[in-house]
């Protein structure tokens, strides 16, 4: 069996979240780290933008800079996103595809699908339900409701995937920073989140975050058939990071790239 590198819960701002992201995916496509699996939180609160996205069509930004909120562009596919810095755990996932084909997972959708499958192996055994769709992107779903949407950039051979879940939603604030499509309200846009997605606490009567942590955990060490084990970002990870932070994620350039 594999092992595999766990970086548990970290809480960062936005910028160094997704320079974390794509530093690990560096280093593992470099050979200097392991495959890793690892899980975060935004602080503070964060919009993320796909990578080919409009900043200014997705995100009202005075809204933002007045909250704190942090606004990043990521590198990976899919549409904008709030990160709640209270309400929302973020996973990721960095290894090579083949590992992935090896699964029997060929074409991409399978890809994604063979990780979330992690996701839901993990919930289960949780005590909750939770079942694989598509909603744009990959997505797992509650009740029938949305919880997790999935995003993935692939370079030189490896997968970088990271996706959220949903504790808890406020869709009257993940609207007022993000932006209705065209012809669309604002109020429209909050009824459809409060009819189409969900908090994973809804389905809850008790949650213990150690214990819904080890649950992830051990869903993707049991449907990837891998080893988890505790470590840490290098110093290279983290130097990369750095530079990444300061040239790229928190600056405005790349924020705009489309506009």
């Amino acid at each position: 069996m594999d092992k595999w590198r766990f970086i548990s819960l970290d809480v960062r701002d936005g910028f160094w979240n997704m320079a974390l992201d794509e530093a690990v995916l560096n280093a593992v496509i470099e050979k200097k780290s392991p495959n890793t699996v690892r899980f975060y939180k935004w602080n503070p609160s964060t919009a993320s933008i796909g990578r080919n996205q409009s900043l200014s069509a997705e995100v009202d930004i005075e809204f933002a800079n007045k909250k704190g909120f942090n606004v990043v562009r990521r590198i990976t596919g899919g549409g904008a996103v709030f990160h709640d810095n209270r309400d929302e755990i973020t996973y990721s996932i960095v290894c090579p595809i083949k590992i992935l084909e090896d699964l029997d997972a060929i074409k991409v959708l399978d890809q994604f699908e063979v990780i979330t499958q992690g996701i839901v192996t993990g919930l289960t055994n949780y005590g909750l339900k939770p079942k694989k769709g598509v909603i744009h992107c990959p997505a797992i779903f509650l009740d029938g409701k949305k919880f997790s949407g999935n995003a993935q950039v692939r370079k030189k051979g490896h997968v970088l995937q990271h996706g959220t879940i949903l504790l808890e939603i406020d869709p009257d604030l993940m609207y007022s920073v993000l932006k209705a499509p065209e012809n669309v309200g604002k109020s429209r846009m909050v009824r459809s989140v409060r009819a189409k997605c969900i908090g994973i606490k809804d389905q809850l009567k008790d949650y213990d975050e150690k214990e819904f942590l080890n649950a992830l955990k051990f869903g993707f060490e049991n449907t990837l058939c891998i080893q988890l084990k505790e470590g840490h970002f290098s110093d290279y990870e983290l130097k990369i990071a750095e530079r990444l932070v300061e040239e790229k994620y928190s600056n405005i350039k790349w924020l705009k790239k489309y506009e």
